[in-house]
């Protein structure tokens, strides 16, 4: 079995085996110290307070002194160090003893220490000290992995909790307001049928918004497995899936490119820029995709994007791209996921967004099949 096959916790605990051995000594313990307690989390100790899950004051043990100095601790025999007469001494009844703070994400968790009743023979070198350092700053890295796979789990949880919640508690209602303005428009004209197709409109782009909102929420950011999918085809469905009003599209496509991809999403990356391109670009924007084998681009002949939208997809700045809408964090999303580049330029005359590196390296899975 390698280290990769053990557990987290299998694998602190093969790390304190190899610090007593290589210390000769008996005790390993990896403890947290917070709220001014001593509890240990891990350790080969059997029985009694330093046992597993034992709590104790911190103030009465050597490790507080590695707690309050964050610099590693070490001494041979307590009673020919400058530690003869702490209190740890007699309430440890450990003679030898060397520590090193744990720390995670940059504050200190608590101890990886070793020790033995019996004070050892010869000092405890810097060497030593330096070793028993690294080896807290392994169990540190450790742990902060542990936490970090928590919280993801805990994200993805209430990422998914969030989704149910759209999908029932706001697609229902919408539904039905979609309905009754529908039946509504069958009923009336002028002024009060444009009034409702306004009102159609706004329902339309809820919806969109929450489809949007529920492919961030449960697809993410990566992208698994991808197949050849034909561009001119995805284009043109995702065109034909936006209410796109009198704008016009024109498809300069290399016959027969395909760009290797997941497809449903990159048929949303597609709906999303249209639909950018209408609601910025004006009602009779013109479109135009162009596309082979090393990329694509859809280019538009609106106003021009705002200089902040612009850098702020350039350099994939999420945070600041959500505060534009979400159909462009989807954009970065889904070209981010594939690890393709994008590129915009957008001035008075028009706006292009330019994905390049679409088919740069073969998939994993792919590269497999193909052996």
């Amino acid at each position: 079995m390698t280290a990769t096959d053990l557990s987290a916790e299998e694998r602190i605990r093969k790390a304190i085996d190899v610090g007593r051995e290589y210390l000769g000594v008996d005790n390993g313990v990896l403890s947290y110290t917070g709220d001014g307690r001593y509890e240990v989390v891990e350790t080969n100790i059997q029985s009694g307070p330093y046992a597993r899950r034992g709590v104790v004051d911190l103030n009465g043990t050597w490790c507080r002194h590695v707690v309050e100095s964050g610099e590693p601790l070490g001494f041979a025999d307590a009673r020919d160090s400058e530690y003869r007469d702490d209190d740890a001494l007699e309430t440890t009844g450990l003679h030898c003893y060397v520590g090193a703070a744990v720390d995670i994400d940059g504050e200190t968790y608590g101890t990886l220490c070793f020790s033995d009743a019996e004070p050892r023979n010869d000092p405890i070198t810097e060497s030593e000290r330096d070793f028993v350092a690294v080896l807290a700053e392994w169990v540190g890295s450790e742990l902060e992995r542990q936490k970090h796979y928590a919280e993801l789990r805990e994200q993805n949880e209430r990422l998914d909790e969030f989704a149910g919640i759209v999908a029932h508690d706001l697609r229902n209602p919408l539904s039905g307001a979609i309905g009754f303005t529908e039946l509504a428009q069958d009923h009336v004209s002028g002024q009060a049928a444009e009034f409702l197709d306004r009102v159609r409109g706004a329902l339309d782009r809820m919806e969109s918004m929450i489809a949007e909102c529920l492919m961030l929420a449960k697809e993410g950011t990566d992208v698994g497995e991808r197949t050849r999918v034909d561009l001119d085809g995805v284009v043109r469905n995702a065109w034909d899936t936006v209410r796109t009003r009198d704008a016009t599209l024109s498809v300069d496509i290399a016959t027969g490119t395909t760009v290797l991809a997941d497809e449903m999403r990159l048929q949303r990356l597609f709906e999303n820029l249209f639909r950018n391109c209408v609601e910025h670009g004006g009602p009779d924007v013109a479109v135009t995709v162009t596309g082979d084998e090393g990329g694509f681009a859809v280019a538009d002949d609106g106003p021009g994007l705002p200089t902040d939208v612009e850098h702020a997809l350039t350099a994939a700045d999420a945070e600041n791209i959500k505060s534009f809408g979400l159909g462009l964090l989807v954009v970065e999303r889904v070209i981010s996921g594939h690890g393709w580049d994008l590129a915009v330029d957008s001035s008075d005359e028009g706006t292009r967004f330019a994905v390049s590196d679409v088919n740069a390296a073969e998939p994993v899975h792919e590269a497999l099949a193909a052996d």
